[in-house]
């Protein structure tokens, strides 16, 4: 699920949002004022996503006598969102060059907080460029190390909440993997919960100085992710594209907040502001902007517009990261338009090289699509589903309440609908509504689909809602324990997971 990768994406953001206060101790282990304005100066320009003018003010800041350990970490910060954001390996050796003269410079100061903090963090970030560039070993190997480092802040001064962000991330992370790796990490001394990580984010987001802002980032797409938004996720995103409305970055973050958000239409402004602000120097591109801002306006069923977009990231960006799903909603974009024989060459790309839901998903999809091409029925099930991604609920109704008593419609299609008039249903809060679709799709829905389990996860939501805590824990694991595999068992693992957690603190 991208969702989730975004929230690896964002785990370093905060490090850049922290506003400097006046304290008795100056940040980062600086010294002397003048040091303190060029940090400052660079970190803004950071914000702005101005990456170039931010290197350049840390390289003034590394030739200070104070500056060296803020200007090494952030320079390569820089580097590693420009990496990030691009898949360009240029930018990962560069990032790995930076990283590695700075854990040097780290080695050589006296034990500190600071230094724990800085080593920890830099870990972190390596564990995520190693993942990236799949190199499972490496990155767990950083994880290891980010993990040691960060206690051991911790462990130094409770007090010190610097630590508490890229903690509660990883434990956030740890909470996430499938029963027996946690299992396997618990018995090497690496635990951690999906609620535990929270509230470690909640805790740094609350007291820390600079990772205040990263803490309110990662909690705000975890909420986006794992909460449907429920704890003010969106406003959080929504006030920081205020805070720095040129930065391509912060655009994109909201625009994909929005577009998570079935606010199809909003989200398109602000993706497209940042694609944009990505071709003005002196900001930098965020490739992914192109990918959501094709899915803002596929899901609008503008296909003429999308198709440049998909075709534009397509050719753009480097590596794997959406891939999968641009060139299979590519066929499908073109499938809409009549153009089956160019979609055929799209679908034929798409591959499941990576361990995700969304690319799983994607290759058995393109595997379908390339066997046949989509009937009436399903062409209607993409409008039904669009317009719900929309945000266009009457719509969605009355789509997909076709479909579903089509006299020709298959089993697999009317159980497919059912499951999405039941979202749409629960949307509106026509709860009993919701539940009876749901139930239909539970009962009708054939084993490895995705209807049934993810409908009895939103039946557990349903209950929640009515404050049946017994039944919303029976339906969650009843979600938990479906087999065989089926799409985005990984996302409805995370999310039955988090929903058991929230059930269990309100206990």
């Amino acid at each position: 699920m991208h969702a989730l990768r975004v929230g690896w994406l964002l785990c370093v953001l905060g490090a850049l949002a922290a506003p400097c206060r006046a304290q008795a101790e100056r940040p980062m282990l600086l010294a002397s004022e003048a040091s303190e304005r060029l940090f400052e100066e660079g970190r803004g320009h950071l914000l702005h996503f101005r990456l170039s003018d931010a290197e350049h003010a840390f390289r003034r800041l590394a030739r200070t006598a104070d500056g060296g350990p803020a200007a090494g970490y952030y320079l390569a910060l820089a580097s590693f969102l420009k990496a990030l954001v691009t898949d360009e390996r240029v930018y990962f050796d560069e990032f790995f060059a930076r990283s590695d003269s700075l854990l040097a410079r780290l080695d050589a100061l006296p034990a500190s907080r600071w230094r724990s903090f800085l080593t920890g963090a830099a870990h972190l970030h390596r564990a995520v460029a190693a993942a990236k560039t799949e190199r499972s070993l490496g990155a767990a190997l950083a994880g290891r190390k980010a993990y040691l480092h960060l206690e051991d802040a911790i462990e130094a001064d409770a007090a010190f909440y610097e630590p508490y962000a890229g903690m509660g991330l990883l434990h956030l992370f740890i909470g996430s993997l499938p029963g027996a790796y946690r299992t396997l990490l618990k018995l090497l001394g690496y635990g951690g919960t999906i609620a535990q990580g929270l509230d470690e984010l909640g805790l740094a987001a609350e007291r820390s100085r600079l990772s205040r802002e990263e803490a309110l980032v990662v909690l705000a797409m975890a909420d986006i992710m794992l909460n449907n938004s429920a704890a003010g996720g969106m406003q959080t995103l929504a006030r920081l594209q205020g805070a720095y409305p040129h930065s391509p970055l912060f655009a994109y973050l909201y625009g994909y907040g929005l577009l998570s958000n079935r606010q199809a239409e909003a989200a398109e402004g602000f993706l497209a502001a940042a694609v944009h602000a990505g071709t003005t120097a002196p900001y930098f591109y965020v490739d992914y902007a192109d990918f959501f801002l094709a899915q803002a306006l596929f899901r609008q069923n503008r296909f003429a517009e999308a198709e440049g977009h998909y075709r534009h990231y397509l050719k753009r960006h480097r590596g794997l990261a959406l891939k999968a799903q641009a060139y299979l909603e590519m066929g499908l974009t073109l499938e809409m338009l009549d153009r089956r024989d160019e979609a055929l060459r799209f679908y034929e790309q798409v591959n499941d090289r990576r361990a995700y839901d969304s690319d799983a998903s994607a290759y058995r999809a393109a595997r379908r699509l390339l066997a046949a091409p989509l009937t009436p029925l399903e062409r209607q099930l993409l409008l039904g589903r669009n317009a719900y991604d929309a945000g266009r609920y009457a719509r969605a109704e009355a789509v997909l309440q076709a479909v579903f008593e089509a006299p020709e419609a298959p089993p697999a299609i009317r159980a497919e609908a059912a499951y999405r008039l039941g979202r749409v249903y629960q949307a509106q809060g026509r709860l009993a509504e919701a539940l009876h679709a749901h139930r239909y799709a539970v009962a009708h829905g054939a084993a490895g689909t995705q209807w049934p389990p993810w409908s009895q996860f939103y039946i557990g939501e349903i209950h929640t809602q009515h404050g049946d805590t017994l039944q919303a824990a029976r339906s969650f694991q009843a979600a938990l324990a479906y087999r065989p595999p089926f799409d985005y068992q990984q996302a409805l693992e995370q999310r039955a997971k988090a929903a058991l957690g929230r059930l269990q603190q309100g206990d």
